[in-house]
């Protein structure tokens, strides 16, 4: 989230992680949706804003299993791993 936070558009904030596994901001006036993309900025999408996991859960998640001590990229796939390996 530091580095994510102080790039957000005006009035938009964090809402948590969509059901894709990517960050999602929204803007309460506009209600404009973005993600956060690998390069390092916001995309200006129009997603749904439901069937997301706030960002209140996510951190606690985090704190939890003490994930900071793994490098990110090692963390951004294991959603989408844990549902390929997943019996039909």
């Amino acid at each position: 989230m530091p580095n994510i936070e102080p790039v957000l558009p005006a009035h938009a904030h964090v809402q948590g992680i969509n059901s894709e596994g990517k960050v999602q901001a929204i803007n309460d006036v506009t209600q404009q949706t973005y993600l956060w993309i690998s390069d390092l900025q916001w995309q200006e999408r129009p997603i749904a804003t439901s069937n997301v996991d706030l960002k209140e859960d996510f951190l606690a998640v985090w704190e939890i299993f003490n994930l900071q001590a793994y490098d990110l990229i090692d963390l951004s796939h294991i959603h989408r791993d844990f549902l390929h390996n997943q019996p039909a």
